[in-house]
């Protein structure tokens, strides 16, 4: 079994067999994704609404959700808590910000306001978490050293771009290739929707590994913010994707 040393939430050596008492279960990790799944709904709803409201409130919301969000993953992934449940919580609220404020935009300004596309995100988002669960299930797709570090490696570079975006637009400079609706731009957001969708794989074969081989209880915690993590991340490249095919 191969893992991301990418992704700050899954790491093999983290994984490991505990020598407590209390193990890492499936049943767990499910109800904390949920509970992580939740908060992200919640806020969204709330940063959505206040944003009808208050236009310039988006901006705000999306800019402070990506770096507050950016920040406090590297701080739990360095730093590593034994009980991570409340800074997980908190980056689960800060995404919340995110996919609430670029919902509203994308439905009501990018790619000149898309109505109706935040149901499609959604529901496009669970048919591939169900493709890729089953996927994985009837072992089609699985985790090798090699497909992790394809996988790995494509998102690093494409979390640079991002990046690299970030602050070019602080000066006023946008990358036509990611905004576009053109045939360019259409096909790079393709693209990134299907290594978000191979992430989940990855997110799969971690949490596996660690309930059968007896990971310590709290990684529950960090194998269900991993999936928090990828689930964020492909519905809001859902989200641009359907928005610019409909442009």
């Amino acid at each position: 079994m191969a893992f991301n040393r990418g992704n700050p939430a899954l790491n093999k050596k983290y994984f490991a067999p505990s020598t407590g008492t209390e193990r890492m279960t499936l049943d767990g990790t499910i109800q904390k994704t949920l509970i992580l799944l939740g908060i992200v709904f919640l806020t969204s709803v709330a940063a959505y609404s206040i944003s009808m409201k208050s236009p310039a409130a988006a901006l705000t919301f999306l800019i402070g959700g990506s770096l507050g969000g950016f920040v406090l993953a590297l701080v739990i992934g360095f730093t590593r808590p034994s009980e991570p449940q409340v800074l997980i919580a908190i980056y689960s609220l800060l995404q919340g910000l995110v996919v609430g404020s670029a919902s509203y935009m994308t439905e009501e300004h990018w790619y000149g306001g898309t109505e109706g596309v935040i149901l499609q995100a959604l529901l496009a988002t669970v048919a591939v978490f169900i493709v890729m669960l089953t996927l994985y299930r009837f072992r089609i797709i699985k985790p090798t050293k090699k497909f992790v570090l394809a996988v790995t490696s494509i998102a690093s570079a494409i979390m640079v771009i991002y990046l690299v975006n970030m602050v070019m637009f602080f000066f006023g400079i946008r990358m036509p290739f990611i905004h576009n609706s053109g045939n360019i731009g259409i096909g790079f957001s393709l693209f990134v929707v299907c290594i978000a969708a191979l992430f989940l794989i990855i997110n799969f074969g971690s949490i596996e590994y660690g309930v059968q081989n007896g990971a310590p209880k709290n990684m529950e915690w960090y194998g269900a913010w991993g999936l928090v993590i990828t689930l964020v991340w492909l519905y809001l490249e859902l989200l641009r994707l359907i928005a610019k095919l409909r442009d």
